[in-house]
């Protein structure tokens, strides 16, 4: 299952999260060659780790192989501030709009088509239930181009913002993506399971 942590719980999974960051610096600087993320203490944070944000952990056996953030739109965020030039237009905001961002497998959990008891299915239901557990029901995402084809056979519904641009070693587009209850019950199917992924739901701060 995935563990939750926001700013209702953080301070019982401060070591987890610190672990998280180091998880990301691995992914994102030392295998996908994104160096202006890298940082000496091997931390993968940035100013949008505060308080609004809410992070979905996924351990296997005490070793994590997924992480991804989600975040308030109606306040800055990386495609308002640091990702802008991969929208050609300013991207959705709203209270009902999500950034689904950091997204990360560990590399020995990565499949090439989503298996049922795989990563990739845990943390696409584990968005889709957070969302509709929080009145939310759209994320905009900034993520490898290769992904949107699956997240459509997923039933998202998906609207790129603009072109896939070269990021280190990726190629990454900006994207807006619905969901509803045709969305989980696909992925329930692919997972041979209606079982819930999240421990806990926690709420997202759409403070201005």
């Amino acid at each position: 299952m995935l563990t939750v942590v926001d700013r209702g719980n953080i301070d019982r999974h401060r070591d987890l999260l610190d672990r998280a960051f180091r998880f990301r610096h691995d992914i994102f600087v030392d295998e996908k060659g994104w160096d202006d993320l890298r940082k000496a203490d091997g931390f993968e944070r940035d100013q949008f780790d505060d308080e609004h944000a809410v992070h979905h952990i996924l351990l296997r056996n005490d070793e994590i192989v997924g992480y991804q953030r989600l975040l308030p739109t109606t306040r800055p965020h990386l495609l308002t501030s640091v990702l802008s030039d991969l929208c050609r237009t300013k991207p959705p905001r709203g209270p009902r709009i999500a950034e689904w961002t950091q997204f990360c497998v560990a590399p020995g959990h990565r499949e090439s088509r989503p298996r049922s008891n795989g990563v990739f299915l845990a943390l696409a239901q584990g968005v889709v239930e957070w969302g509709m557990a929080h009145n939310v029901d759209t994320v905009t995402a900034a993520i490898d181009w290769r992904l949107m084809v699956i997240a459509m056979q997923l039933r998202f519904f998906v609207r790129p913002l603009g072109f896939p641009k070269k990021l280190g070693r990726d190629e990454i587009v900006a994207l807006r993506m619905s969901f509803n209850r045709e969305t989980l019950a696909t992925i329930h199917e692919a997972r041979g399971s209606n079982d819930p992924v999240l421990r806990s739901s926690p709420a997202l701060s759409s403070a201005a």
